[in-house]
């Protein structure tokens, strides 16, 4: 049950309209449990390159001014 409500709220912060059509799909993914080598195949980048594009997603997803829209 508490499960579904933090993918309730996860799922609503993603499409929130914030992050771009990528940032947003490497999200799922990982929430999924991809590996970032299977992600990074898919957009032709490196590991690295999908962990950043997280870190960078999840910044967003935390700031302030989206929190804000979210209440």
């Amino acid at each position: 049950m508490a499960n579904q409500t933090v993918q309730y709220f996860i799922t609503k912060l993603i499409s929130s309209r914030r992050l771009s059509p990528k940032e947003e799909d490497v999200l799922v993914r990982r929430l999924k449990k991809q590996r970032l080598a299977k992600i990074g195949k898919k957009y032709r980048v490196t590991d690295e390159r999908v962990r950043q594009i997280e870190k960078s997603a999840l910044k967003k997803l935390k700031s302030k001014t989206c929190q804000e829209r979210l209440l």
